[in-house]
């Protein structure tokens, strides 16, 4: 029951969130983006603003040690067994990390690693990949800064996974 409730709340997170009772009301679609923030905290205001919209979900948001922004979302909430179709839960993931690279200039994606459905799906894993990174450009997440961007290994990773870092100086 509580995986309907959490697939239901994924689903229905596109590009605005309804005020949640009790919590903090994400900012909504129509709110200007302030100027980029200095290069030291952009990743941690991203890390919040990002956590805001998902709060509530299995979305997994992170700031690592060397301040690269990570983030997790579970197999089953992002590609139909066998497809490489991007599902509307991870969808609604992806057009706020596209907003997040418009919203930094100076960000850009280091990691998509997206899983087959098993150890030895490494075609469809690498189909997958392409399909989030089709998907992020598809939303204005500029191709220049999702370049260095790869396929993981099938087997390496439960989850789709995008690695924010700034770009060096």
């Amino acid at each position: 029951m509580a995986l309907l409730a959490l697939s239901l709340a994924l689903h229905g997170c596109t590009t605005t969130a309804p005020a949640r009772p009790g919590g903090p009301t994400p900012p909504s679609a129509t709110d200007t983006p302030s100027p980029a923030p200095p290069a030291q905290g952009a990743l941690a205001i991203e890390r919040q603003w990002l956590q805001s919209w998902f709060t509530g979900t299995p979305v997994q948001i992170a700031q690592r040690g060397d301040d690269a922004l990570t983030v997790d979302v579970p197999r089953e909430f992002c590609f139909d067994s066998g497809r490489s179709n991007v599902k509307p839960a991870l969808a609604a993931v992806l057009d706020k990390v596209a907003e997040s690279l418009r919203r930094v200039p100076q960000a850009r994606l280091t990691l998509v690693a997206a899983p087959g459905d098993g150890a030895s799906d490494t075609a469809l894993a690498q189909q997958r990949a392409a399909q989030v990174r089709a998907h992020l450009t598809s939303r204005g997440a500029p191709s220049a800064r999702l370049a260095n961007a790869t396929a993981a290994p099938a087997a390496a990773t439960p989850a789709v996974q995008l690695r924010m870092e700034l770009a060096p100086r």
